[in-house]
């Protein structure tokens, strides 16, 4: 399992990541349930908390080889709340839906 991660969509102070996930074996891929997601600094810290469910559970998805599975990552811009801005990432960590090994793309947040 591959991912690939299309620019940011930004607006209103929301920020929106498109996630799409590869199946780059010969045999078919399932995945139930959501991503863990959390905001990586350079460094290899972690921005804030990592990202929380929402909306419901969406029934298995089978990924047969070569094909794509797609979900969107909403997270808000920075500087739209009282408390001091989180710093930008340089990563999203992604662990895919009933997986424990992460993936990790290099990001570049407006």
């Amino acid at each position: 399992l591959m991912m690939s991660l299309k620019q940011a969509d930004s607006g209103a102070g929301q920020v929106y990541y498109r996630l799409t996930f590869v199946n780059k074996s010969t045999g078919a891929c399932a995945l139930r349930g959501f991503p863990g997601v959390s905001l990586i600094k350079r460094d290899g810290g972690v921005i804030g908390a990592p990202a929380e469910r929402e909306g419901p559970a969406l029934p298995q998805k089978v990924i047969q080889p070569g094909k794509t599975a797609e979900v969107t990552l909403h997270t808000a811009n920075q500087g739209v709340t009282d408390s001091p801005c989180w710093d930008r990432p340089d990563y999203l960590k992604v662990y895919p839906p009933g997986s424990k090994d992460a993936l990790t793309l290099r990001t570049a947040q407006p």
